[in-house]
Formats: C-alpha cells, structure tokens, sequence
C-alpha cells in the first residue's frame, strides 16, 4: 500500500541539475535503533527500584508489570529495526525528500526555497551515539505538526549541522543589515532562576509524580505506609493536628515543587545564547542534557508574543516568543522553539524584542492601547460570578448525590463569586489594542495574559465573528490572520464599528471593498 503525504510541482531542470538528482538515496544512522529504545530506560530506575523493595515479595501484579515491560521494549526494538530499514532520504538541487514504512509506505517531499526553519535537537541519548534530529520546518498551517515539518531523526550530528546550514544558506532581505560576524542579542542569567517557580505546574508535576509513583508500587503489592521510614512520617503526621498536617505536606511539596522546577530550568536553558548569524539567520542554541539548536530567517520573522502567567505578572516578568513562518507550535514552554528567553524581567524581554525587531524600542512596550467596551466586561462578570460557579455546584452536587461529599460542601461553589468578580475585572482591564508605526498590538488574558505585536505587513486578512449574545450587545470578535504563530491573532469584544475602522486602519486597502458593500451594518450578513 502508498500513500503519498504531500507533492509539489516540478519545474523544469537543466541537465546539470538533472544529474543531481540522481544521488543515492541515505538511511538513517544504524544505531538510532539503540537511540529509540533508549527512552525506556527512564522507566527501568523505578522499576527495579520496585523490584528492590518488593525483596521476592512480587504479586501477580508485579509479574505481569514486569512481563509488559519486556515485551514492550522487544516490540519498540523490532519497530525501530524495520524504520531503520524502510527509511530513506536525499537533498537535491531542489527538494528535500524522505521515504518511510512498510505496509503503509510514505513519502514526504518539501521543496528547498519553501523551507522557513530548521530545528537540531538532541537528547542524551542522541547524543551518547553521537546522533541529531532535524526538524525543517516550511510555515504551512495544516493543523497538524507533521504537516508542516519533515523530521530526520537519526543521523549523525555532524551531518545534522551541515544539513542545517545547507537548508539556510540564502540571501534575504531582511529588515536589518545581515552581520559579518555573530552578533550576541542575550544570553541566560542564572538570577532569572527565580522565575522557574512562578508556574501552575509546579505543584500539579509533583502531584502526578507522587501519583505515578504510588501507582507502580502499588502493581507491585507494596504498601508504602507499611515500610520502615514512611511507617514513621505517616505516625508523626498522624499526631500533629489536621491544620498542621496539611500545611507541611504542602510544604514539602512544594519544596520538591520548587526544586524540580530549578531543575528543569537548568537543564532546558544552560548554555542559552540567542544570535544574529551571517545571511540573515536568527540562531538560538540552550539545553544541558538535551541540546536544542533553532535557526530561522529574520525575513520570516511577523512579530513577538510576550506570555505572562499569572505569578510571574505579579513579579513583572515575562516569556518572549518569536511570530515567524515555519516554527512549529508546542505548549511546552520548556521545549517550545520560538521561545527566544526563559522567563525573564520585563526589562530584559522588552530590551530583546527591540533588538530581535531592528526596532529602538520595543513596540509593546511603546504602543498605547485602547480599552474595550463595558460590554465586554459584562460577558466576564457573567462567566466568573454565575456559570463558574453554577459548573463548580454542579460537580459537587453530583458527588454528594453519590455520598462522597457531604452536601453543604455545595456551599463551598458560592465562595467563587468574589474571586469570579475579582478575575472578571482582571480580564477586562488586560483586554487592549493599539496602532504603532509597524505593528498591530493586542492584549488579552488573566490567568495567562498574552501581549502580541504583529508587522502590519504581516497581517494577509481579517475575519470577524458574532456570537448572539455579542450581536445583541454590539460587539465583535476581530481575528487578524497572518502565516506566522498561530495562523490567527484574536481581538476579542471588540465594539463592532471599531472593530472594521481599526481593521481598515491596520492594513490599508484590504477591507475597503466590504465595507462598501456592508455601510448599513457592522458585519455582513
């Protein structure tokens, strides 16, 4: 069976090219089969650790864990050996291909002049063998990451290098003069570790690691409570009073909490250093054990994003990512590719903007930006002072209706009024949009606040939408589409005659010939 997942037209060639052409076709690195198996050894520290403390003492749970273990690491071997075999790529004059599978063969091909990006990672097993994957990345928005990238993974890190210069080694007209020589725009600060705290997900990892854990002891029949060391901190927490309990179990996770994200800092952003290279390439390199290296065309470059949870808003700092055409999307912040900084002052991610851009300042940090109707803020009181909490009471009444809470615990969903209230006004006074020079600014969110800065050139249409309830208090949700970030930067609730003069404003010309056609109305119909 074939399938063929994208194809290109083929210009003509010349007989020079044609030669070309017909170079071998390559095979990945024989030993990415030890490289893909390598992720299970993650998995085999806290097994044997099981194994240790089960001491002979193993269930039938333990035995059939340790037999799916086995068999999952024969089968993932087996899978590895026959991609090794079944993979092909070569680069041409004029595309990059890639051949791959056995029963359901495909090929993916990209042109060279429609790459955008090229991402070189290496884990620690990657780079135990010595080898690399290449992510190259063409800016098309299909809705699925694999759409739009083709990934080598399994060559060696030298040939990863040179692929990569390869692929990027042309003339561009970007908005600044391409230095002769690497020009440093930033580089990791180890004070900017405080930050790495500041994220929801600090608590919640050490929640789902303990969970984890308990889970695998658990399939081994091992009661930790019964074990000598926690017999005796479960005794002890038993006799401090509930309050105190509680309290110091919340302390020492957040503790590993803390730690954990220290960690993981350094391990994501050692050896950070973000450059302009010859050629016009903005080249990011970071990571201790997982080496992350990012280049892109500064001519693909549409606009910044500054990401703001809400702790670190509350210690004025911020993440910085790049808007540019083929960097593929990750929620990850710890992995994401445009992220050009760690979390970071705002200080230090309006001083880099400003020098990513060629601009003297950055335009976030310049641009005035008008407020949204009080319409606007009527929606969010609604959500977070009655349907939140009517969610919330539902939920608990359906575990009262079960006999696992009590049912005055409903009482507990009208303490998220004041609260709703409160984020509801939050939200409202982060809503903001705003003209510079250059740039389209809009700003939004609460418990992540997100300020985007898109070239006005960069904006290639503009959609409008109307829920009924906004219709009926005359507002408008205006999207700005543009080929970089998320394919689409909202404005939501805006008044909706403002929303078409802001638009018509922003990219002259565009919208024009609709607003003629629609002078009787904010929106067609």
């Amino acid at each position: 069976m074939s399938s063929r997942t994208k194809t290109h037209p083929v210009p003509e060639t010349s007989a020079a090219q044609e030669e070309v052409e017909r170079e071998a076709w390559q095979r990945l690195h024989p030993r990415m089969v030890l490289v893909s198996i390598g992720w299970l050894a993650g998995p085999t520290i806290p097994l044997v650790g099981a194994m240790i403390l089960a001491a002979g003492r193993l269930n039938a749970h333990g035995w059939i864990a340790l037999g799916s273990y086995i068999v999952v690491a024969a089968v993932q071997a087996g899978h590895e050996w026959v991609r090794y075999r079944t993979t092909r790529f070569r680069f041409t004059a004029r595309k990059v291909e890639l051949r791959s599978g056995l029963l359901f063969r495909k090929e993916k091909s990209i042109l060279r002049d429609r790459v955008r990006s090229a991402d070189l990672t290496a884990n620690p097993v990657h780079r135990l063998f010595g080898l690399a994957a290449v992510k190259i990345g063409t800016g098309e928005h299909q809705g699925r990451d694999e759409d739009e990238q083709l990934v080598l993974d399994g060559i060696s890190r030298e040939q990863a290098v040179q692929l990569r210069a390869l692929l990027l080694r042309q003339t561009t007209g970007g908005a600044g003069p391409a230095p002769e020589v690497p020009v440093r725009l930033a580089r990791m600060r180890w004070s900017w570790a405080r930050y790495a705290p500041l994220t929801v997900t600090t608590l919640a990892g050490v929640m789902a690691v303990v969970a984890g854990l308990s889970k695998l002891l658990d399939s081994f029949g091992i009661d930790i409570t019964k074990l000598g060391t926690a017999r005796t901190v479960w005794d002890w927490l038993s006799s401090l009073p509930a309050v105190v309990a509680v309290a110091v179990v919340i302390a020492v996770l957040l503790a590993i909490g803390v730690a954990g994200a220290l960690v993981a800092f350094a391990e994501a952003w050692f050896g950070h250093r973000l450059e302009r290279e010859p050629g016009g390439l903005l080249h990011m390199t970071r990571g201790l054990l997982t080496s992350r290296s990012v280049s892109v065309e500064e001519r693909r470059i549409r606009g910044v994003e500054i990401v703001q949870p809400l702790p670190l808003r509350w210690a004025r700092a911020a993440r910085v990512n790049v808007l540019a055409t083929g960097l593929t999307r990750n929620s990850n912040h710890l992995t994401h590719p445009a992220q050009l900084l760690p979390a970071a002052p705002l200080a230090a991610v309006h001083e880099v903007t400003a020098k990513v851009l060629h601009d003297a300042a950055s335009p976030i940090a310049e641009a005035v930006l008008r407020g949204h109707p009080r319409a606007a803020l009527r929606r969010r009181v609604l959500r977070g002072c009655l349907l939140l909490p009517a969610a919330v009471a539902a939920v608990l009444g359906g575990l009262a209706a079960t006999g696992l809470l009590p049912w005055w615990s409903l009482g507990g969903a009208a303490l998220l009024v004041p609260f709703g209230a409160l984020f509801a006004r939050d939200a409202y006074r982060g809503l903001g949009h705003g003209l510079t020079e250059g740039y389209v600014v809009v700003r939004q969110g609460t418990f992540v606040r997100r300020t985007v800065a898109l070239r006005r050139d960069g904006i290639i249409g503009w959609r409008g939408r109307q829920s009924y309830f906004q219709r009926r208090a005359g507002l408008l949700t205006l999207s700005a589409t543009t080929a970089a970030g998320r394919g689409v930067v909202r404005i939501p609730d805006m008044d909706a005659v403002e929303a078409l003069r802001f638009a018509s404003v922003a990219v002259t010309g565009l919208l024009e010939p609709f607003m003629e056609r629609t002078s009787g109305g904010p929106l067609p119909h």
